[in-house]
């Protein structure tokens, strides 16, 4: 139990340090090329103003860095 709470407050800790999300589906999709732009962005908007939603669509902006 102990190895799975770290690794949890290690993606916790990374993702708000860093501002990026770990293990997103449609942005590992997007980065493979498996979606186009376009429909990363319709992804986005059917989350709406969740936080999912808008961390997709700065993607889809080019407001975070992909790698």
């Amino acid at each position: 139990m102990d190895s799975l709470y770290e690794a949890t407050e290690f993606v916790r800790s990374v993702e708000t340090r860093a501002g990026i999300h770990i293990s997103m589906p449609e942005e590992i999709a997007y980065v493979n090329g498996w979606i186009d732009k376009a429909a990363l962005a319709e992804s986005a908007k059917e989350y709406g103003k969740s936080p999912y939603g808008q961390y997709l669509m700065k993607v889809v902006e080019g407001k975070i860095r992909i790698e």
